[in-house]
């Protein structure tokens, strides 16, 4: 069943990311602390929020995002059969209610009544069918499918009524299907002009990479939402947007760049980020070509990153180092300290690249994005200097967001000898979807990665098996996998960071960065 909603834990989950600079007699100003939420009070009815950002919106369709940026908008206009409470958990959202069988291989979810799309068309139990089985269509790059690719088959048993049978226990999947997002699967073609959902907003306008302006739903099935409108706005770069918060035209500022979030975050502005941060920065490799389908390639490039220099010098201090080479945040009750460190080692490196035909006089290519990202380019400019120094040249590129992924997204493009920056976000264990990214056949990471058995069986349980000794051990044996193959490389955990005007209220961060404004308002 749902778990009661706990706003409160959330208002008393306040992060402290970042320490005081100073130490006793040192002088240096403190750096701005960093919230998971804008803080309670009263809300004020009315008004429009202009959200800003650099990356642009491409498409609207919600089940296959492949950017950062479209995120927030996956509360605003859909909704799920579940929602994340700032918790980690699910609780209701179009299902009223959800209870399994003992076995945890039969689902079923009470939906509520009389729900009605942006469209007026209603909403059903047969109408959430169509939106998983077309997730679940290998035809569709959708990476939730590999949350719920346990899901054997979705019945309609009456409008209110939807049975999830299962091929393998799950006992965690109402966390796994809240990224399955309502829509009128028979309107995709005009889901740029309409984006059919059955959230607190509905789309009037989009321009591609330029805006999204959406409105108050108001046949809305839940609470009213404050706002009338959310405008959600791209810059140019980072200068353009930094003025125009400072300028008092945006309202929220999503994304903003490390080394000018503290700057940002004055005169009452609030510096707001997850509490414990799901994200990561990453360097994608093809693993199915050369040189990086050597794994003494992939181990040499972990032990030449300097995370501890990368993530100070890049993140401002608003990140952990992962030196053990995988995605659980250290702060995480699953992280293993105990997995053999990937510190900086620039011999090590040197003598692995060389087994792996990387030798003095050979060239890789960073791929970042151009105006955006910088962290990720200072970042790679740090490697640079480093295999430099062992006679390895590394090429920085920087590309428009569209070219940048479209060179390794989705899953089974081939771009040999490429480090493709990134930022990875899932939700935290003991969610697998973290893990079970990199799993098989059915993962869908564009690493192109083969796990061996012994990875997919630790997945199989962790998907599987109730918490416990079992589960807490194949949590292990899938690190202790990634640590030895890196099929990615780990820089560092964080979250997006964004800032807030002072009057800004009901604003929240989930783990992975996402920011939500479904309940955000002004301050009376």
């Amino acid at each position: 069943m749902g778990r009661a909603q706990n706003w409160g834990a959330a208002a008393l989950a306040l992060l402290l990311l970042t320490s005081a600079c100073s130490n006793a007699g040192d002088n240096a100003p403190e750096q701005p602390r960093a919230t998971a939420d804008s803080g309670k009070g009263p809300i004020a009815p009315g008004g429009t929020l202009v959200y800003g950002q650099i990356a642009g919106v491409s498409q609207l369709d919600p089940n296959t995002i492949a950017s950062g940026a479209q995120t927030q908008l996956q509360t605003l206009l859909w909704s799920g059969l579940t929602t994340w409470t700032p918790e980690n958990t699910a609780k209701p959202d179009l299902a009223e209610s959800w209870q399994s069988t003992p076995d945890h291989r039969t689902w079923t979810f009470k939906l509520r009544p009389g729900v009605k799309y942006h469209n007026g068309k209603t909403f059903t139990a047969a109408e959430a069918k169509k939106n998983f089985d077309r997730v679940l269509d290998p035809a569709v790059p959708a990476q939730v499918a590999a949350k719920i690719d346990m899901i054997d088959a979705v019945t309609a048993v009456d409008d209110t009524t939807l049975v999830i049978t299962l091929e393998t226990p799950n006992p965690e999947l109402p966390v796994d299907v809240i990224d399955v997002r309502m829509t009128d699967v028979d309107d995709l073609a005009n889901i740029d002009r309409s984006a059919n959902g059955t959230g607190p907003y509905k789309l009037k306008s989009f321009v591609p990479d330029q805006t999204v302006e959406l409105v108050r739903h108001d046949g809305y099935w839940g609470p009213r939402p404050n706002l009338d409108a959310i405008r959600i706005v791209r810059y140019a770069d980072a200068t353009a947007a930094n003025a125009a918060l400072r300028a008092g035209q945006v309202h929220v500022l999503w994304s903003v760049a490390p080394d000018s979030a503290a700057g940002l975050a004055t005169e009452g502005r609030q510096l707001l980020t997850a509490a414990e941060p799901a994200g990561f920065v990453v360097w994608e490799l093809d693993t199915s070509a050369a040189p990086f389908n050597n794994p003494k390639a992939r181990e040499a490039l972990s032990y030449a990153a300097n995370r501890t220099e990368m993530m100070a010098a890049a993140y401002a201090g608003y990140g952990v180092p992962t030196p053990t080479n995988a995605p659980v945040n250290p702060k995480n009750r699953f992280y293993d300290p105990t997995l053999p460190s990937h510190g900086f080692d620039l011999d090590r490196a040197k003598r692995l690249f060389a087994e792996a035909g990387i030798t003095e006089g050979s060239t890789l290519t960073f791929w970042a994005v151009a105006g955006n990202y910088q962290e990720w380019t200072t970042i790679g400019q740090i490697l640079q200097q480093d295999l430099a120094k062992i006679g390895i040249t590394l090429e920085i590129q920087t590309n428009e967001v569209s070219t940048w992924s479209a060179k390794f997204y989705p899953k089974g493009k081939s771009y040999p000898n490429l480090l493709a920056a990134n930022y990875l976000s899932f939700t935290p264990p003991p969610d697998s979807y973290a893990l079970a990214w990199f799993e098989g056949a059915k993962g869908t990471c564009e690493c192109n990665w083969a796990a061996p058995a012994e990875y997919n069986d630790a997945i199989a349980t962790i998907e599987s098996a109730a918490e416990g000794p079992e589960r807490d051990a194949a949590f292990k044996t899938a690190q202790r996998v990634l640590n030895r193959e890196n099929p990615v490389i780990f820089i560092g955990s964080t979250a997006f960071l964004s800032v807030a005007q002072p009057e800004l209220r009901g604003l929240w961060v989930q783990a992975e960065g996402t920011l939500h404004l479904e309940e955000a308002g002004f301050a009376a």
